[in-house]
């Protein structure tokens, strides 16, 4: 709760522009919805609790905050290795779930909100299949770069890595227009996500478009696309215009 927080306050925070609406906002969660939100949020707490105990038994993963331990070749430098290695696995994961075959079975639910604006609850809002997949991606990211890449890192960057990639996960999930250049290249956009949402067939990274560059799947956004008035959301209440008045048509008719 407090991280769907912190994604639903800072862009107000940053002064972050909006992403206009383009597709269907899910006005309402359904039961199926709240369920689905409510299994993901409860596996959260031993999934956090079992890469923590195979961190505490991994050689190359390093507790102690002595001088030589606690650096930047082991706290920061691993971040952006941790982000790629999992967004390899994730935008083949992401891919596949979007096979024919597959879709309807498994992420058909998350693609029912075509405008994610709840942050995290937009985000964790898909199939207790799906969730246990990309949450343990994480953990399998970690054993990969230390147990066969040799990668020496120390506890707080794995710490970083989940609450980096949780903000990243819920802005990805809202309509601020947020973004990060690092030497003047893009490895994050909000807007490439709310893309996906809308044309499924492309954009399948989580945290960063590179593998889509790589795969051929990475779809710009264009700010030309057509917007809908009425398909907007009402800052008030975060419907969108169009279902607030349906709503008060419905309300006068009783």
């Amino acid at each position: 709760e407090i991280l769907n927080f912190l994604c639903n306050n800072s862009g107000d925070w940053m002064n972050a522009k909006l992403i206009p609406v383009r597709g269907k906002h899910l006005d309402d969660f359904t039961p199926r919805d709240n369920l689905f939100i409510g299994i993901s949020k409860a596996q959260t707490g031993p999934f956090l609790y079992l890469l923590l105990r195979y961190c505490f038994h991994e050689p190359n993963v390093i507790w102690t905050f002595d001088e030589g331990d606690f650096t930047l070749k082991t706290v920061l430098m691993p971040i952006p290795v941790l982000f790629l290695v999992y967004d390899f696995f994730y935008t083949c994961l992401h891919g596949f779930l979007h096979v024919r075959a597959v879709y309807p079975l498994i992420h058909k639910h998350h693609h029912v909100q075509k405008a994610p604006s709840r942050a995290t609850d937009d985000a964790v809002n898909v199939h207790p299949v799906e969730f246990t997949l990309g949450e343990y991606n994480h953990l399998w990211t970690i054993f990969l770069c230390c147990r066969y890449g040799n990668l020496k890192i120390h506890i707080l960057a794995p710490l970083l890595f989940l609450a980096i990639g949780g903000v990243l996960a819920g802005w990805n999930h809202t309509r601020f227009d947020l973004s990060l250049k690092v030497f003047g290249v893009t490895v994050f956009d909000s807007k490439a996500h709310d893309v996906h949402h809308r044309i499924p067939q492309s954009n399948y990274g989580q945290y960063t478009m590179f593998w889509d560059y790589m795969f051929g799947t990475f779809r710009p956004y264009d700010p030309s696309d057509k917007v809908n008035p009425k398909a907007q959301l009402d800052p008030k209440t975060g419907k969108s215009f169009e279902y607030e008045y349906i709503k008060g048509r419905e309300t006068k008719h009783e």
